[in-house]
């Protein structure tokens, strides 16, 4: 897996909020059939790179690229329509929602003021959908 190029790479990323870095020259390369974790102590700057990637912030410097090519993230909507989709950690902001449901927060639709959610997106998550038990450890 290691000689073929990343789906995603992230080049140089950093990110201050008024002055403070937040970010400084974060690396990172996914590839096909990977699965990763971001770790790291409060403060690290996981949500922070995360939100760039989901374009709810912009990088001060560095460079995102899609299966070689560079790409502008600088909406949620952009991160969309490159497959990108972010579940935020924060429940309460759809304590009610599925997962599923929660990737269409901001893709739904009104007609005569009743929402409507895009059925063709909200099918395509489906089958992603996996349940799983867990059982308390003793």
């Amino acid at each position: 897996m290691q000689n073929e190029s990343p789906l995603l790479a992230l080049t140089n990323i950093s990110k201050a909020f008024d002055g403070v870095p937040a970010l400084r020259d974060v690396s990172l390369e996914l590839r096909s059939g990977e699965i990763h974790g971001l770790i790291g102590h409060n403060g690290a700057g996981k949500s922070t790179l995360i939100k760039i990637l989901g374009g709810l912030h912009r990088a001060d410097q560095g460079q995102i690229s899609l299966s070689g090519q560079a790409v502008g993230i600088d909406s949620p909507r952009v991160a969309q329509a490159h497959g990108i989709e972010i579940v935020h950690q924060e429940r309460l902001l759809a304590p009610t929602l599925t997962v599923a449901e929660a990737l269409l927060l901001g893709e739904e639709t009104a007609f005569r003021g009743l929402p409507l959610v895009n059925r063709r997106r909200l099918r395509r998550h489906r089958p992603r959908r996996h349940r799983a038990a867990f059982r308390p450890a003793h």
